[in-house]
């Protein structure tokens, strides 16, 4: 019994580690007055984080599974919400993708817009336990058959007023041709993705 609570501990703590990537930075007093262009927040090293072996192609190349990220779709009165989808494919060679075996990696912005900044930082941290705390962190797609090999990697962090919500997805028939994204990589994209929206976006 010792022995299951311990585990469970563990799973908790990286759960945690997973969804706060980032957190040290998550202070009330950031604040993110504009509008926000999801597709500028990752680094000149995303593609190499994320996306070895692979070439990117325009996003609509691939027929993918539309999976939220975040609860609501659109932006709503108190929040904006602002996406980028990227889509590679594996290189054949020659830069020729492979269209039976993808990456698709979904970036969402939700940037609460009331002017009270305690207010809206407040709103951001109940997105981030309320609404997306229930992820492990890991999770399998639903609305695609386990044929077709297709799993996701997720992390989310919170800062001011704004949350960042990362999503990884491989599908396809041949998903397992693409080596997987590991947790660093994910972190390691999440955290880039912070520095450039408090370096160009922050008020």
């Amino acid at each position: 019994m010792r022995s299951r609570v311990a585990i469970g501990w563990v799973l908790a703590a990286l759960i945690s580690a997973v969804l706060c990537a980032g957190c040290s930075s998550a202070s009330a007093s950031a604040h993110y007055p504009g509008a926000i262009d999801a597709c500028k927040l990752p680094g000149p090293n995303a593609r190499t984080q994320l996306a070895p072996g692979t070439v990117e192609i325009p996003a609509d190349s691939v027929k993918t599974a539309e999976a939220k990220i975040v609860p609501q779709d659109r932006s709503s009165d108190d929040n904006e919400l602002t996406t980028c989808k990227r889509l590679f494919a594996r290189d054949l060679g020659g830069g020729k993708p492979n269209l039976q075996d993808y990456r698709l990696v979904t970036i969402a912005v939700v940037r609460f817009t009331t002017s009270d900044a305690d207010e809206a930082a407040t709103k951001a941290s109940q997105l981030m336990t309320d609404a997306l705390g229930d992820h492990s962190g890991v999770r399998l797609a639903t609305g695609v058959g386990d044929e077709a090999g297709f799993s996701e990697q997720w992390a989310a962090v919170r800062t001011g007023n704004v949350v960042l919500v990362l999503a990884i997805a491989d599908g396809g028939t041949e998903a397992a041709l693409i080596p997987p994204a590991t947790l660093d990589n994910i972190q390691a994209m999440v955290t880039d993705m912070t520095t450039t929206l408090q370096r160009d976006y922050q008020g």
